[in-house]
């Protein structure tokens, strides 16, 4: 086990920055112990228009140098600072202090910037709790009525319902948080949390966890696409346009839930690395093996376009984009290239490229990697079987699971192993 952390990096124009983050993708690249990839720390590049990005920008060498790191050892991911949903009105180039002004995100997707109660920043605070909703059941119980419109028009209902448990829920678990006390979180309670230097071993932490969020997420919007309307929104522009309509609700409502409760109400792409397979589970054992939506033992993760659905990087970030300014309790966009992209890293810049132009959010890129369990070699080779440096054959193929490497697939359940098979190239 290793801490779950995650280094949003970039933007530091000094010189001293300038070393620290050189220094720091030059040990990336060559790796750690016997040269094997590093899990932990995540690592996510901070790209700006101006600082990180063009040719002309103070650290666009440094860019060029995170995108050859990536092209070996899938970190950085990066994230888009130009998104118009991660503008701060307060940054400015010349202000040494403008960090706090710019979102940052954990690595899987999670990200905080937006506060109604405090500064607008990703600095000293972070996601309370969470809860996800089936949206495919509600779609599934909904398919039985003929008419399309009649048919929506009684999902939406559904899904309100749905709603108002999950906030009340989230509130619930905040009324239990708020009541414990500063003393019993010495370290987040000690300059960690915003506010929390203006507290008392025996004040409860509510005014500082309040500036915290509440996510709600959702999972398998693709399967909930081919329910109502017969596909999803990578195949069928009419499903784009439900498909967008359905999370903007839900973003709709959690801004009413904000104002009614006065917390941080946000909505999340959720990663869903067990409840795929969880949620599928219980809807065939309720009813039956339906293609296109329970026909799979997983539900696509969030708003993505299938992991087994063909198509370029271009139509999947033309597809995925428009829902992360939607979900900002976090989101991701990642694309699967073939092959060794060591060689490659114009590759990883064409993705970003790709971010910036369609206003995504965050990204990452997959690749091939294979690790020997056994001395710790690692290649790009496909279907590698023998370790050309020891011979054994415990090899490992080194994944992104989420947003987040894992070192051995052993440990992923029959949902996310068959979604892992399932994966295809985006070419």
């Amino acid at each position: 086990q290793v801490v779950f952390s995650s280094i949003n990096y970039g933007t530091d124009t000094s010189a001293e920055g300038r070393c620290i983050i050189r220094e720091l993708l030059n040990s990336t690249y060559e790796g750690v112990g016997n040269g094997a990839t590093a899990i932990f720390p995540i690592q996510i590049w901070k790209k700006k228009r101006g600082v990180s990005y063009l040719p002309e920008d103070r650290n666009y060498d440094l860019y060029k140098l995170a995108c050859k790191v990536t092209a070996r050892r899938f970190f950085p991911n990066f994230v888009n600072l130009d998104a118009t949903f991660n503008y701060h009105e307060k940054w400015d180039i010349n202000d040494p202090h403008r960090y706090r002004y710019e979102v940052a995100t954990m690595g899987c997707r999670t990200r905080v910037f937006e506060n109604r109660f405090g500064e607008k920043t990703s600095i000293g605070r972070g996601n309370l709790s969470f809860s996800t909703i089936n949206i495919v059941r509600i779609a599934i119980e909904c398919m039985s009525i003929v008419d399309k419109e009649e048919r929506i028009h009684r999902f939406f209902s559904k899904l309100d319902e749905v709603l108002e448990i999950a906030a009340r829920q989230l509130c619930d678990r905040y009324d239990f948080q708020k009541t414990a006390l500063a003393k019993q979180f010495p370290l987040l309670m000690s300059r960690l949390w915003n506010g929390s230097e203006n507290l008392k071993p025996n004040d409860t932490i509510e005014s500082v966890i309040n500036q915290g969020t509440l996510g709600i997420g959702f999972i398998g919007l693709a399967e909930c696409l081919v329910a109502l309307v017969g596909k999803h929104h990578g195949e069928s522009e009419e499903a784009q346009a439900l498909g967008l309509r359905i999370v903007s609700h839900m973003r709709s409502r959690a801004n009413e839930f904000s104002e009614k409760y006065q917390h941080n109400f946000s909505v999340l792409a959720t990663p869903a690395e067990g409840l795929s397979g969880k949620f599928t589970k219980a809807d065939r054992k309720s009813f039956g093996v339906l293609p296109g939506i329970t026909d799979k033992i997983y539900y696509t993760n969030s708003n993505h376009v299938p992991v087994y659905y063909h198509c370029s990087p271009r139509h999947k970030a033309k597809v995925e984009a428009p829902y992360h300014e939607l979900t900002r309790g976090g989101h991701i966009f990642y694309v699967e290239i073939d092959g060794d992209a060591t060689h490659n890293p114009e590759a990883i810049s064409d993705i970003v490229d790709l971010m910036d132009k369609y206003n995504i959010g965050y990204g990452s890129v997959n690749h091939n990697r294979n690790r020997c369990m056994t001395c710790g070699y690692e290649d790009a080779q496909e279907n590698l079987d023998e370790c050309p440096k020891c011979g054994s054959h415990d090899i490992d193929k080194l994944q992104r699971i989420t947003g987040y490497l894992v070192g051995t697939t052993d440990r992923w359940n029959n949902a996310k192993l068959a979604e892992l098979n399932d994966r295809i190239v985006h070419k």
